[in-house]
C-alpha cells in the first residue's frame, strides 16, 4: 500500500466521524454551490451589467436551486465515492496485514 493511500485512510478516517450529512452540507454547499452560485452572478454581471438586475426572488430561488444541487450532486456523491475509495483501501489494508494466526 502506498503512503498516499494510506494518508486518506487516516484523512478520510477522520472526516467521515462527522457524518456524511455534514459533509454534503460543508463541501456541496458552503465550498461548492455558494461560490459557484456568487462566481455566476458576478460573471452574469460582468458579461450584460445593463441587463443585470438583482431582484431577490431571483437571486433566492437560484441560491436555493444551487444550494441543493450542490448538496445532491456534488455533496452527496462525493461522500459516496470516498466512501467506496476507503472501504475498498481497508480491505486491501486487511488483506495485506499480516494476521495474527501466523505469527
Amino acid at each position: 500500500m502506498t503512503e498516499l493511500e494510506e494518508r486518506f485512510i487516516r484523512f478520510w478516517g477522520e472526516k467521515r466521524q462527522r457524518g456524511k450529512w455534514h459533509y454534503s452540507f460543508k463541501h456541496g454547499v458552503l465550498l461548492f454551490a455558494w461560490p459557484a452560485f456568487v462566481l455566476a452572478e458576478f460573471f452574469k454581471y460582468c458579461t450584460r451589467p445593463a441587463l443585470y438586475e438583482p431582484e431577490p426572488k431571483r437571486l433566492l430561488v437560484g441560491w436555493l436551486i444551487y444550494s441543493a444541487l450542490g448538496f445532491v450532486a456534488f455533496g452527496l456523491l462525493m461522500w459516496s465515492t470516498q466512501e467506496k475509495r476507503y472501504q475498498k483501501l481497508l480491505a486491501r489494508q486487511s488483506e495485506n496485514s499480516p494476521s495474527e494466526e501466523k505469527k
